[in-house]
């Protein structure tokens, strides 16, 4: 077996995102890099449309400074056509034999990366990977999820405690709460897209994200087409903090844009309503 680790990538897409969360993620891409022991190409991709924004990111990258593993490159787009537009913007650039997708409210552990390349490499088969996630109080974010249904669609969307209780089991069962929590790496139907890792060159033989989802169920949608291409799994050996999450906490606009994609989703790959 060839020791030597496959090379990486890296992409984010920017909305006017909290520039403090950013700054933390590149800082941990960075130590994650010089643990590697590789240069990292890492592209920040801004639909802010916002010369304010703009420069506020162009300070943090300026802060890495020489010493950096990171070899960044901005690119800023005109309009904001959704996450997955976004990310589709590189998939014509250079990119490392797998590439990593990434929210703008992530952060790595010092180790991430290179647990990351160690798992592709021993595993070839797979084709999309991500990791064990936690929130920044350590609460599970269950980042892997079974088919959905619109019932649980809906108890996500409208985020009400009672009804949660209710259907707690059914909620559960979403969202595999049953998988280990160590242990090699998981086989599952679908990933949550703050943080995923898939192989280049099948994320560009199927055209990468779908760009009729604006927002949400992108992830799932490429899941399910990669998954003609090899493996889809969890990697619990992987921990990474995921700040954001959750459409309902985050107003009626992206609720919408929840149950819009939800829609398309279901439409795609057929219904289940229970």
């Amino acid at each position: 077996m060839n020791q030597q680790l496959p090379s990486l990538s890296a992409a984010v897409v920017l909305y006017h995102s909290s520039l403090e969360q950013l700054e933390a993620l590149v800082a941990s891409l960075d130590k994650g890099a010089q643990f590697i022991g590789a240069d990292l190409p890492l592209y920040l991709v801004d639909q802010s449309q916002s010369a304010v924004y703009s420069a506020a990111v162009g300070e943090i990258t300026r802060k890495l400074g020489a010493g950096s593993s990171l070899q960044l490159h901005y690119i800023a787009r005109e309009s904001n056509d959704g996450y997955g537009a976004g990310h589709n913007t590189v998939l014509d650039k250079a990119l490392g034999d797998y590439h990593l997708m990434l929210n703008p409210d992530v952060e790595l552990s010092e180790n991430a990366l290179v647990q990351v390349l160690k798992s592709l490499r021993d595993h070839p088969d797979v084709t999309i990977m991500a990791p064990r996630g936690a929130n920044a109080l350590g609460d599970e974010e269950h980042l892997a999820k079974r088919y959905p249904s619109v019932l649980v669609l809906l108890l996500r969307a409208l985020g009400l405690p009672f009804l949660s209780r209710c259907f707690s089991q059914r909620l559960a069962s979403y969202e595999l709460r049953d998988l280990a929590d160590e242990g090699d790496l998981q086989d599952v139907p679908l990933l949550s897209g703050c943080c995923m890792a898939a192989r280049s060159d099948a994320l560009r033989a199927v055209g990468g994200f779908n760009e009729r989802f604006f927002m949400y169920f992108e992830d799932y949608d490429l899941c399910m087409r990669l998954a003609s291409k090899g493996r889809v799994v969890r990697d619990p050996s992987v921990r990474i903090i995921h700040h954001g999450g959750g459409a309902a906490r985050k107003g009626f606009r992206h609720i919408g844009w929840f149950m819009s994609g939800g829609i398309r989703f279901f439409r795609t790959w057929g219904w289940r309503w229970v």
